[in-house]
């Protein structure tokens, strides 16, 4: 059976871009500047907290473990909310109180567990600033192209992971690690800007499908019910468990590393900045290739590569950072472009952004652990090597569950690929 687009299809795939950009825009700058920055702005503050309060780097390391589990614990709301409120509504009320963290912790100056709580509040609040938002804006308006806007909106996490590491690092090396946040704190405004100025058309106005959802009755999809009684929803939960793990291990322990190598705090964060020269090269590259090629033959190449930059690091040490930084990127640019892209084909849009927040919750868990048990790891054998087996092998592991997935351009009707199903017709 070979998919064939419907001539409305085709004339509406033309218009996906023209009446989708503005949520595209805002997606991609929000995703860069969202949540997910707390992750790539780490490592540059590795030291100097270590330096201010005396704490070990697995104690600094348990803010991506608070803010991600506070994350977790909040994202299934948020994945309901956004499928009754919509993105915008969200957006309004979560940027500003993810901002107003931020300014709190630039003032912080108290306990571990005082700072670890602010984490966690960054998790909670901030959850609307996450990819699952910025996901949901762009399934919505997008289908033939999806892969390729997923792609897009990426790279605005790939540029943060470019640009904050070297920007932090001059920031700290001028104001101290406070400047850093207040510099974040002004920075997570800027989706605000777009919000104000830019007219959304509702998602019936976009792309998505042949027709509108009044007309088809209900979006098409799985509720649910229906998902968690599923193979491919917990065989994703599993996947994007150990890939997120594996995947964010070394990003907040990459500068700390390097500076341990008598690399200077500054140029140490510069080369830090070379994952996200992989994130940027790799995501549109990835996005363009899922809209053409079956998803996990495509990423699964990309988390293998990833291991190899591990191993790399682990044999040769830091004079093999640059290679392995680039080769960490491309990996990250493929897994939150196919975590959005897979759910969307398996679950459909009818309760995409609750279903797709359980996945994304399993990824946001597994990145918590793994760079808090890098740290650990590291204060008791004073090396990275056991935290780099682990992320290698949970790459390999990761998308040898993947490869387990039916194809959802293969599944029969009633399972998987709903999506799919009533935007395209079929020939023999």
């Amino acid at each position: 059976m070979k998919p064939v687009l419907s001539r409305a299809n085709t004339a509406h795939n033309r218009h996906e871009f023209t009446t989708g950009w503005p949520a595209l825009l805002f997606a991609t700058v929000g995703a860069g500047v969202g949540f997910s920055c707390l992750g790539y702005i780490l490592g540059p503050l590795v030291v100097p907290l270590q330096e201010e309060f005396g704490w070990g780097r697995g104690e600094i390391t348990q803010t991506s473990l608070w803010s991600s589990l506070g994350m977790a614990a909040a994202l299934p709301l948020l994945g309901r909310l956004l499928d009754r409120y919509g993105v915008r509504r969200i957006a309004w009320i979560s940027l500003p109180l993810f901002a107003a963290v931020l300014f709190m912790l630039s003032r912080f100056d108290s306990t571990l567990l005082l700072f670890l709580t602010l984490y966690a509040l960054a998790g909670i609040i901030g959850v609307g600033t996450s990819a699952v938002t910025y996901s949901k804006a762009v399934v919505e308006r997008f289908h033939n192209h999806r892969g390729l806007a997923l792609g897009i909106m990426a790279t605005g996490l790939g540029a943060a992971g470019l640009l904050l590491p070297p920007l932090m690092g001059t920031v700290i090396a001028t104001y101290g690690w406070r400047g850093a946040y207040l510099t974040m704190s002004v920075l997570a405004l800027a989706p605000l800007l777009i919000l104000a100025v830019v007219r959304f058309p509702r998602p019936e106005e976009s792309s998505n499908g042949p027709a509108p959802a009044s007309q088809l009755g209900h979006l098409p999809g799985l509720t649910r019910g229906q998902a968690v009684r599923n193979r491919e929803f917990w065989t994703l939960i599993a996947a994007f468990f150990v890939l997120g793990w594996a995947l964010l291990t070394m990003v907040p322990h990459f500068v700390p590393m390097l500076i341990d190598n008598g690399i200077e705090p500054v140029q140490a964060a510069l080369l830090s900045s070379l994952i996200g020269v992989g994130t940027v090269i790799g995501r549109p590259i990835v996005g363009w290739l899922l809209d053409r090629f079956y998803a996990t033959y495509v990423a699964v190449p990309l988390f293998l590569t990833a291991a190899a930059g591990c191993l790399l690091l682990l044999l040769g040490g830091a004079e093999f950072a640059p290679l392995t930084a680039v080769l960490i990127g491309i990996g990250f640019g493929a897994e939150i472009d196919l975590m959005s892209y897979l759910s969307s084909r398996y679950f459909g849009q009818r309760d995409f952004g609750a279903l797709y927040s359980y996945v994304y919750s399993a990824f946001m868990i597994g990145s918590a652990f793994g760079p808090v048990a890098a740290g650990y790891l590291f204060d008791a054998q004073k090396s990275y090597n056991t935290p780099l087996i682990i992320a290698a092998a949970f790459l390999v592991l990761g998308s040898a569950v993947l490869l387990t997935l039916p194809r959802f351009d293969r599944v029969p009707a009633g399972g998987a690929g709903l999506d799919d199903q009533v935007a395209v017709s079929t020939e023999s």
